[in-house]
């Protein structure tokens, strides 16, 4: 049946009418991925030892990618023979906001503690520029610089008997994701944080993880993390007043990852 020319007119205003709405929710749909990973090792009879590692990746982005929160927690514990000897926790929120193709305002807090590394807990503000300088199907690599400010509280009061060291600091990173398939990955980061109110006081963190799988959604996951502080806290042990704690710590964790 042939439409007349009033029809056809309309049907042609409802389309242009309605293409922006489409566009518009378009733009407003929101992806979202969650991945978790675990391990637990246990032993007994003549030495008990148990360790445990949980850490969670959540991030909710629009279509476009234009806005994009994170979130991150890790935890690594762990006791020999009765005694706590790892104690490690760190979550972190990030938002970055699109502003070219490859350049990003990112904008995080977070929160950590390391008892064994001396400190009790430790906050960070940052706000900063990222830079998505490479793309490519199975290789990407972010660059990202910005200024950030910590409110720490030691495990041990330094000589004047002040267990609070706040202050400015910057922000140097790096992370690269080379995929060999569809779902096997490496990642490699580095950050590196110099305290501006003492040059001697700066750290250098680095993380690997090889994630291989298992099923569609399941893998495995190895990962080996490196923590090293230029001036770390001070040992909690009254015998040796003054000493320092070590400057490098090492985390190596294996276990199941769960992705969705």
């Amino acid at each position: 049946m042939a439409l007349g020319p009033r029809a056809t007119l309309a049907i042609v205003a409802a389309v242009a009418a309605l293409a922006p709405v489409d566009s518009a929710r378009a733009q407003d749909e929101k992806t979202t991925s969650f991945t978790a990973d675990f391990g637990f090792v246990s032993t007994a009879g003549n030495t008990s030892v148990s360790t445990f590692n949980l850490g969670d990746k959540f991030v909710v982005q629009k279509a476009d990618k234009s806005l994009i929160f994170t979130q991150i927690l890790g935890i690594v514990y762990g006791r020999a023979d009765g005694v706590k000897n790892a104690e490690n926790y760190r979550a972190q929120a990030r938002l970055d906001l699109e502003l070219t193709p490859k350049l990003y305002l990112f904008g995080l807090t977070g929160w950590d503690r390391n008892v064994f590394g001396g400190i009790d807990r430790r906050f960070e503000e940052t706000i900063g520029l990222a830079l998505r300088a490479i793309r490519q199907p199975n290789d990407e690599l972010t660059l990202e610089a910005g200024l950030s400010l910590f409110q720490q509280r030691n495990t041990v009061a330094d000589q004047s008997g002040a267990f609070d060291d706040n202050f400015k600091a910057g922000r140097a990173g790096a992370l690269y994701k080379h995929t060999f398939t569809k779902t096997t990955f490496l990642t490699q980061s580095l950050e590196f944080t110099p305290n501006f109110d003492d040059t001697e006081d700066w750290r250098l963190d680095s993380e690997t993880a090889l994630v291989a799988p298992i099923s569609t959604n399941v893998g495995l996951k190895v990962g080996y993390v490196v923590r090293f502080d230029n001036l770390p806290g001070l040992a909690p042990d009254p015998a040796t007043p003054g000493e320092r704690l070590k400057k490098t710590d090492r985390f190596l964790t294996a276990g199941i990852t769960v992705s969705y």
